[in-house]
Formats: C-alpha cells, structure tokens, sequence
C-alpha cells in the first residue's frame, strides 16, 4: 500500500487545537489536512495569542504606573493588583478578540506567494488596525523598556520645574503684597537714615571746628551755654535723635523682612520639595519619551580654566551635545510591536494555496449545495466571465407554494360543484323538503 496516499497526518493536541482556534482556522478541516497546514495555523495562532498576552503586559504596566501609590518607607511605587490585573485581562481578551477577528478575516488572495497591490489595497484596513493595536500595545511596554533614561529626563523635568516654581512664589511675594510694601519702607527709611546721618556729621564738623577756632572762627567751648552758638547744638541733638531712632525703625524693618523672607524660604523649599518628590505618571513617561526620541542630549560647557559654565553674549548658556536624539532606538521598539501585529495578516497574504484553502471551499460548496445556492456563470456584453450565485431554495418554495395554491382552488371548484348536484338531485326527489310556509304566503 502506497503510504502517501494512505497518508495520516499526526493527531493534534489540545493545545495544538487551542492555537488553531486562535488563528480561526476549521479544527475539523485541518485534522485531514498535511502537517505544514498544521504548522502554518499553530504559528499563526501562537502570534495571535502572544500579541494578547503582549496586551496584558502592556496594559498591567500602564495601570501600575496610574494606579500605583508610593511607598513613604521604601520610596518605590507600589500597584493596586487588584484593579490592575482584571482590567489588563479584560484589556488582552479585547485585542486578543480584534486579532483573531483581524486574522480570520484576511483571505489568501490570489492563492500566490507574491503579494500583489490588489491584495495589498484590500488588506489595508486590517493593516491599519493592525498598526494602530501595535502602537497601542507598544507605548506602556516601551515606558518600561527605557524606564532608566526616562527617569535620568523626569530628574531634568523636575528640576527645571523646581525652579519655575521657585521664581513663580518669588514674583508673587516678593514683587507683590507686603514683602513689597516691608521692602518699600525699609528702602524709604533707608534713604532718611542716610540723611539723618550726613546732617549728624554735618553738624558735629561744624562743632568741631567751632570748638577748635577753626576756619577762622572764634574759638567756643560753652557749648549750650553761648547764645550765639546754642540754636547749633540744639541742631546737632536733633540731627542725633532722628538718626538713632531712624536707625532703630531700619533694623526693625530689617528683621521684620527677615521673618518674612524666611517664610518665603519656606514656601520656596516645601514647594521645591514636591516638585522634587514627584513620581512620573503614565502620561509624564510617554511626554519624556517623546523628549528623549525628539531632542539631543546637552550640557552646559564647562570653562577649562574657571571650571564654570560659559555663558553667551544674551547671558544664556552655551550647551555641547553629549549625545544624539534616540529617535530610532525608540521607533525600532515600536516597529517591532507593531510588526508583530501585522505579521499574520500578511503572511496569510503570502501563503500559497494549500489542501486546507481547497477543502474548505469544497466544505463550503458542500454546505451552500444542501442550502440550494449554485454558482453560475454568465458572459457580459463584453465577453467577460461573471461569476454570481443563484438561490433555488426560494424558487422552490415559491413554485411549491404557486402549485399548492393552485389545487386547492381546483379542488374547491370541484367540491362546490359535486355539493350543488347532489342537493339538485334532493329537491327532485322532495321539492317540498326545500319550502317553508313563509314561502308559500309570499
């Protein structure tokens, strides 16, 4: 007995049959179908089920990230598992559900191994959803996958942040409101403490070289007690008093500016120590991946010299780049995912027609025969072949029910007439049977 016509292909297993019906593929079919049918749809199924199971991951990722707390103790953020784990379960069986849909979906085409543009324009709308679920999947794994970079930028973002926060409460408090006012005043009383100070300097000279016989004046030392020079030193006492208590009013001021300048501070240094303490949310991680796809990395340039930063001429830094954008460390991760996606689509695009593709149509044949549908064809007025399918079922219900319909109108013709004759026959027999006396008076 020739083996390969007697051939048997392996019987499959369970989990064979599982990833069968991951790839919508006929499990009875393929159970007389060679081994490479076998293989084709177990591979197509495991990609199914894998991009399902990529969805948990992602899903379960970004969820521990928006639902997570941070742990005071350990400072590490910790996940809610249990509103984490059923909606990323949830989350895999709505892609899992879209790729078999996707994937069941997509024909072989023209049966080829080349794929052509007509296949291609058909298998469009299932790539483009293919791409869009491998977008989808990618972002919360690639959040993960660059984790340390995206923390060594969120550390950047901080600090930036920190420090436009800081100048923020220093407009507000000290530009406007009563530091304002307290700074106003210790500026004003300033300028009168200088005044007051020069008129007291002025006015001790003046004594001194009174005193001295200076200048050529006539030497005086009786003091309060000449009235030529009193109105003097009265002036000079004045002069003395209004610094001093000028100078008292200035310190105060001072100290009172002090208070409010540390509680400024302390604002300043709560506020900076929240932006600090910060932890990433979801939506933080993928703008500081786009940071890192989109911008090169720069530092400041350090003056070999001085060992401080160069400025430029409009006072700003001078940065060197110490690195390149990762632009294509972060598309090659999405690319991958979402090759992933739309592998299967187009390798059923790919796969050449094989006894599973010709079983089926016949099972389908088979099925639509029993149900009375015919494929017909029929040439146009340009000589083109047309394919359409005709239904008999219908006409033949119709031609039954026409046929039926038709019997019994004939067959209660036919008992109309026989009941007519014999009541005919009836009233020759007795004509007075058929008379009532009603009749007779009229």
């Amino acid at each position: 007995m020739n083996e390969n016509v007697d051939y048997i292909a392996k019987r499959p297993s369970k989990s064979t049959k599982f990833l069968w019906w991951c790839a919508g593929a006929d499990e009875k079919i393929l159970q007389y179908c060679s081994y490479s049918d076998h293989v084709k749809y177990l591979g197509i199924g495991g990609v199914v089920l894998a991009t399902g199971f990529m969805a948990f991951l992602s899903m379960g990722f970004a969820l521990h990230t928006i639902f997570g707390t941070i742990n005071p103790q350990t400072n590490e953020l910790e996940g809610n598992w249990f509103v984490t784990l059923p909606v990323a379960f949830i989350w895999a069986l709505i892609v899992f559900n879209l790729d078999r849909f996707i994937v069941s979906s997509t024909g072989k085409g023209d049966g080829e191994s080349s794929i052509s543009w007509s296949e291609l324009a058909n298998a469009t709308p299932r790539l483009i959803m293919a791409i869009l679920l491998g977008l989808t999947i990618s972002a919360p794994l690639e959040t993960t996958i660059f984790e340390k970079e995206i923390q060594r930028e969120w550390k950047d973002t901080k600090f930036k942040l920190s420090q436009s926060r800081i100048n923020e409460i220093k407009i507000a408090k000290f530009s406007t409101g009563e530091v304002r006012k307290v700074r106003e005043k210790l500026k004003q009383d300033s300028l009168n403490l200088v005044k007051y100070d020069t008129e007291k300097s002025l006015k001790e000279k003046m004594i001194q070289d009174l005193q001295m016989g200076a200048n050529g004046q006539t030497k005086c030392t009786r003091g309060k007690n000449c009235a030529t020079h009193r109105e003097l030193y009265i002036q000079s006492e004045l002069a003395n008093k209004l610094r001093d208590s000028t100078a008292k009013v200035v310190e105060s001021v001072i100290k009172e500016l002090k208070v409010k300048d540390s509680i400024v501070m302390l604002e300043i240094e709560k506020e900076s120590k929240l932006v600090l303490n910060e932890t990433p949310g979801f939506l933080d991680k993928i703008i500081m991946l786009e940071n890192i796809s989109a911008h090169k990395k720069e530092i400041p340039e350090i003056d070999q010299i001085t060992k401080q930063p160069i400025k430029n001429k409009d006072g700003e830094f001078k940065m060197v780049e110490i690195a390149g954008s990762a632009f294509w460390a972060v598309w090659l991760v999405r690319l991958l995912f979402m090759i992933i996606e739309i592998a299967p689509v187009i390798l059923k695009l790919m796969l050449i027609k094989s006894p599973y593709d010709y079983m089926t149509e016949n099972v389908n044949q088979i099925l639509e025969a029993k149900q009375g549908i015919s494929m017909n064809h029929m040439t146009d007025e340009e000589g083109k072949l047309t394919k359409y399918k005709e239904n008999f079922n219908p006409k033949r219900i119709v031609s039954i029910v026409e046929h039926q319909n038709a019997k019994e109108e004939e067959n209660a013709k036919e008992a109309i007439t026989l009941f007519a004759e014999k009541e005919k026959a009836e009233i020759a027999k007795n004509p007075d049977a058929f008379i009532t006396p009603n009749d007779s008076n009229s």
